[in-house]
């Protein structure tokens, strides 16, 4: 199987690609996730990720938001951000084909953790965090070919959104909500994320700016070494509560393995008053090199890659089999397979889009 180069993109949304669907690696309410094979020749192929809207999912001001997602999508280009590849209306519904990333999500392993109530070990959640300020630097200082700043906000920055790899990589995925110049179809004022990542702000019916996702970076440090949650409550009428609170205990109390000097980076990425924080991702990750600079043995993608391998052995070994679920997934298979097959024939769905054409 080759690994995807730079130019995937454009391979797949010019030569005629056959799509493989192998297996379902998550359903939501409006979505689902495939692993699948991209053929683009006799011996050429490769693993991708499609995420398919599920046909019940109709509704115009969503299958807008998806647009706006693709595109903006398919300009991002950094290795902490998942790359999107392709995107396309096809028999009904709409497609993305993205990376594929071998592993899990930070919230797939963060719960399991937190139930038990075990810190990550420290050098694993400080790459995390490092490589999510990164992908933060980028987008929020992107700027268009004329020089203009996208203003991209991501919104919803979460354990859910922060792909972990089988090799350590470290990836923000699902821009669905985030705010971007390139949006046609964005609605001022729209409120969303996940309750417990959202910052005081927002619940607040605040003001808010690019501060907000460094305050979810905060969150999910915190949450990391803390073993618990930071402001999830029994519902969320009492999670907003908590958050607007915004009450941080000290994580160098909570745990003694953390070492010194964190609490003052959590105190300026958690700042109750927006005024409070680093005023960029640029600055808070300039201030979280230095603090790196002092940790003994330095922190890098090994460290990540040890959970994520420990995590996919012990959910391997607790796996039991489900006939039923397997029977219905293959169901669904075809059906995608079928869809895929229009869009190879040309007979179902739209071209694709182009991000060339966003209107600035």
């Amino acid at each position: 199987m080759s690994r995807p180069s730079q130019r995937l993109s454009t391979q797949l949304r010019r030569k005629p690609t056959r799509y493989e669907p192998l297996s379902r690696i998550a359903v939501g309410g409006m979505a689902e996730v495939w692993k699948a094979r991209a053929h683009t020749g006799p011996a050429t192929n490769y693993e991708v990720a499609i995420k398919r809207v599920l046909p019940n999912m109709g509704d115009e001001r969503f299958m807008d938001m998806f647009e706006d997602e693709a595109r903006l999508g398919m300009l991002l280009n950094h290795p902490n951000i998942v790359r999107v590849y392709d995107a396309r209306h096809l028999g009904g519904t709409s497609i993305m084909v993205m990376e594929l990333v071998d592993g899990a999500s930070l919230k797939d392993i963060l719960v399991p953790a937190q139930r038990s109530g075990r810190p990550f070990p420290t050098a694993c959640a400080l790459h995390i965090t490092r490589e999510l300020l990164q992908a933060l630097e980028y987008v929020h200082d992107l700027r268009s070919n004329e020089g203009q700043p996208l203003g991209i906000i991501h919104r919803d920055v979460s354990p859910h959104n922060l792909l972990l790899s089988r090799e350590g990589e470290v990836k923000l995925t699902d821009f669905g909500l985030a705010d971007s110049a390139t949006n046609q179809h964005g609605e001022e004022g729209m409120v969303g994320g996940k309750v417990a990542y959202l910052a005081p702000e927002v619940v607040r019916a605040q003001a808010n700016d690019h501060r907000i996702d460094l305050f979810a970076t905060g969150i999910m440090l915190w949450e990391m070494l803390a073993g618990k949650s930071l402001f999830q409550e029994k519902n969320d009428a009492l999670t907003i509560q908590a958050v607007a609170r915004c009450e941080i205990p000290s994580i160098e109390a909570l745990n003694d393995r953390v070492p010194k000097g964190l609490d003052q980076i959590l105190a300026r990425l958690l700042a109750k008053d927006p005024g409070d924080r680093y005023r960029s991702a640029k600055a808070a990750l300039s201030d979280f090199r230095a603090f790196l600079a002092g940790f003994d043995g330095g922190v890098g993608p090994r460290d990540v890659s040890l959970v994520v391998g420990l995590h996919l052995a012990q959910k391997k070994k607790k796996a039991k089999p489900d006939p039923i679920a397997k029977v219905a997934e293959m169901g669904v298979a075809e059906l995608l397979a079928n869809e895929l097959d229009e869009l190879v024939k040309g007979t179902g769905g739209s071209r694709p889009l182009d991000p060339r054409e966003f209107r600035f």
